[in-house]
C-alpha cells in the first residue's frame, strides 16, 4: 500500500488566504501537522474529511460574494433511512430543490428530480465554477485543500472496499 504524506496546516487555508491577502508579514509563521493519510483509521480520514471540507467552504463562502452561491453543510435523513448523512451544497442548489418539491405538493409537476433542476441552476453553477477557478488561480494553498480532500476522500473508499 502506498502512503500519502500531505502537509495540512492547523486551520488549513485561513493562514494561508491572510499571509496571501495582506502580505503585512513575510515571516509569519504558520503551525503545521504532518498526516500520514495512509495510516488514519476509517473514522480519522472521515474527520478529517469533514474538517478540510469545512475549511474549504468557509474560505469560499467568504470570498464568493453572493450568499446564494455559499455552500452549506447539514446533516439530513436521505431517502429511505432514518440515519442522517452530511449533506454539503450550494444554497442556489438547495432553494431550487424546495420550490421544486412545493410545486410537486401543489400539484405543478408529477416528481421532484434533482436532475429537472440543472435547467433552473445553469448560471450559478457556471458562477460558482468561475469562483472556484479564481480561487485556485489566486490562492495556491486553496488548490492545494482540493488535492488533499480528494486524496481523504480516496482513502476512504480504499478502506471501504
Amino acid at each position: 500500500m502506498k502512503k500519502l504524506i500531505l502537509i495540512i496546516s492547523m486551520l488549513l487555508l485561513h493562514p494561508i488566504s491572510v499571509a496571501q491577502a495582506t502580505n503585512e508579514d513575510e515571516n509569519e509563521t504558520e503551525i503545521e501537522e504532518i498526516i500520514v493519510i495512509g495510516e488514519l483509521s476509517k473514522r480519522a480520514v472521515r474527520e478529517q474529511i469533514i474538517r478540510v471540507e469545512n475549511d474549504i467552504y468557509d474560505f469560499y463562502n467568504e470570498r464568493n460574494g453572493d450568499p446564494e452561491l455559499d455552500i452549506v453543510c447539514r446533516r439530513v435523513a436521505l431517502t429511505g433511512t432514518l440515519i442522517p448523512e452530511r449533506v454539503c451544497e450550494p444554497v442556489f442548489w438547495t432553494r431550487a430543490r424546495n420550490q421544486n418539491i412545493q410545486e410537486v405538493v401543489n400539484g405543478f409537476a408529477g416528481i421532484a428530480e434533482l436532475e429537472d433542476l440543472s435547467a433552473v441552476v445553469i448560471q450559478e453553477t457556471e458562477d460558482m465554477n468561475q469562483i472556484y477557478a479564481e480561487l485556485i488561480e489566486t490562492y495556491p494553498g486553496f488548490a492545494e485543500a482540493l488535492l488533499v480532500l480528494e486524496d481523504l476522500k480516496s482513502r476512504l473508499e480504499e478502506l471501504d472496499n
